[in-house]
């Protein structure tokens, strides 16, 4: 009895696909009642209770996740470091120079050089660009993991495919290829974002469409943002994005022992140690 009348039609429906006799009748006092001959009651009671257990978390709840407080911490140092580069660049005369990315000397063992050349800009419009949408996305990471393992993500991801990208123009396709920007670690970030996200949802087993929805939607902003503009190097950001993607993966796997004030301050500093030994080893 239950003035659901919802729910006694469900539980009708599910005695009549046992093929147990049923009825459903409303009071005067608008109560709604499942009526079963007599000889049936025990087997309909169990049948009812089976299928209430069976369906007790059905429809499943959506996963909800809160953002990780302190996110735009790092997106602050991000600004100060490619400002003050930036500066460095236009105050420190030619010297600037021995950071680019150059493919030949990165694969003759100068690996810093694709980290160095994260922080290198060709003019105040490359500059302003990467530092809105890095930070953009940079704290969408940050939200997901925290700020110190997003930035060191990042700057990881970001290095990693400039040093893919020389060895594609090195290797690949024999040719000469110099390179600078953060963009490639841009796009290294959206790559971190998209695969955390697919692997979350891999993890709680939503459909095909939907598991893959983040992954379409960074190859579409890849495309539409990471191949136009002019002397835009497009393999880089392809590298990144990919590099971005096999991190974000890894990263995933140990989130777990990401959260937590000590996880953020050992990533933090690790990302300091990167930065400080690109300076020391700049122009050797």
């Amino acid at each position: 009895m239950s003035r659901d009348q919802r729910a006694i039609a469900e539980a009708a429906l599910v005695l009549r696909a046992r093929h147990i006799d049923q009825r459903v009748g409303q009071s005067r006092h608008g109560m709604w009642t499942l009526f079963v001959e007599e000889g049936d009651g025990p087997r309909a009671k169990a049948e009812l209770a089976r299928y209430g257990s069976e369906n007790k978390n059905w429809p499943p709840r959506a996963a909800t996740y809160e953002a990780i407080e302190g996110a735009w911490k790092g997106a602050a140092w991000y600004f100060l470091l490619l400002l003050a580069f930036f500066a460095f660049q236009t105050e420190g005369g030619g010297i600037w120079r021995a950071g680019v990315a150059d493919a030949s000397a990165i694969l003759s063992g100068q690996w810093w050089l694709g980290f160095s050349a994260l922080f290198l800009h060709a003019d105040i419009l490359h500059l302003l660009s990467n530092l809105v949408f890095g930070a953009m996305f940079g704290v969408l990471v940050a939200a997901e993991i925290g700020s110190g393992p997003a930035w060191l993500s990042i700057l990881i991801a970001g290095g990693l495919g400039n040093i893919a990208n020389a060895f594609l123009f090195e290797v690949g396709l024999d040719e000469p290829h110099r390179s600078l920007g953060a963009s490639t670690a841009v796009f290294a970030a959206v790559g971190i974002l998209a695969a955390l996200e697919f692997a979350r949802r891999r993890e709680e087993k939503d459909s095909g469409l939907r598991k893959i929805a983040p992954l379409v939607f960074g190859i579409v902003l890849l495309g539409m943002y990471g191949i136009s503009g002019e002397n835009t190097d497009v393999s880089a950001h392809f590298t990144g994005f990919f590099a971005g993607c096999l991190l974000g993966g890894l990263v995933f796997l140990v989130r777990n022992r990401l959260v937590g004030r000590l996880a953020d301050l050992c990533s933090s500093m690790t990302a300091v140690l990167i930065v400080l030994v690109t300076v020391l080893t700049w122009g050797r």
